[in-house]
């Protein structure tokens, strides 16, 4: 998994191929099946290994912050392999690298926090949205092809806005270009948005909390 996760990492998913995982490994492509069913089967066993240190154990501490350290250990390991995220965001074969201890870990923390039934597996929806939806974006890859003349239009068309027309994004332009989704020519490896994903898990981890007062 190393080697295909390396590969991920420099060329990523869209450069990615079995013959080229071979190729890497001085082996014939064939060889590679001997140990895993097929790509689909290869592409969730790298995101296990991406992923392999991103859950907390459980313990004690309040669940809380059990949740706030699950979702920036899992950023962490997002950040140190980037472009797994849309693999892990936007492909459902990535759900076999996650592995049932991990869904029972969750589904234990939100059940000592007092979800039940329904709730229960509305909240884990929830905390997997969390976990993978900021990061996601956060990461998404920039234009694989004329990527210096995609960044120039990108800036000139935010400069260029009618403050007539948009006076709230003219009013605010300075502080949000390439700090703000949409408004970015650059993703969170180059520039993280750190500040906006604590007010994010904060937020959602106090949405969890009321939901347990109110269901």
């Amino acid at each position: 998994m190393v080697a295909a996760l390396s590969l991920i990492d420099r060329d990523g998913l869209n450069g990615f191929s079995m013959r080229a995982l071979a190729d890497a490994l001085g082996v014939y492509p064939t060889a590679i099946y001997w140990h895993v069913e097929d790509k689909n089967a290869l592409l969730a066993e790298v995101v296990a290994h991406a992923l392999r240190d991103s859950v907390p154990r459980p313990g004690p501490a309040d669940w809380r912050l059990w949740l706030k350290e699950f979702f920036r250990r899992y950023r962490a390991a997002v950040q140190r392999h980037p472009n797994v995220a849309p693999l892990i965001g936007a492909q459902l074969v990535s759900n076999a690298g996650v592995g049932p201890a991990t869904i029972e870990l969750i589904l234990s923390v939100l059940s000592t926090a007092g979800f039940r039934d329904d709730h229960l597996v509305h909240a884990y929806n929830a905390v997997i949205a969390v976990q993978v939806g900021f990061v996601t974006l956060e990461m998404a890859p920039t234009p694989a092809d004329n990527l210096e003349a995609w960044t120039v239009h990108m800036k000139a068309s935010l400069r260029g806005v009618d403050p007539g027309q948009y006076p709230m994004l003219a009013e605010n332009l300075s502080r949000m270009e390439n700090r703000a989704f949409i408004v970015r020519w650059q993703n969170g490896t180059e520039v993280p948005l750190d500040d906006s994903f604590e007010l994010f898990i904060d937020i959602a981890v106090r949405g969890l909390e009321q939901r347990l007062v109110t269901p």
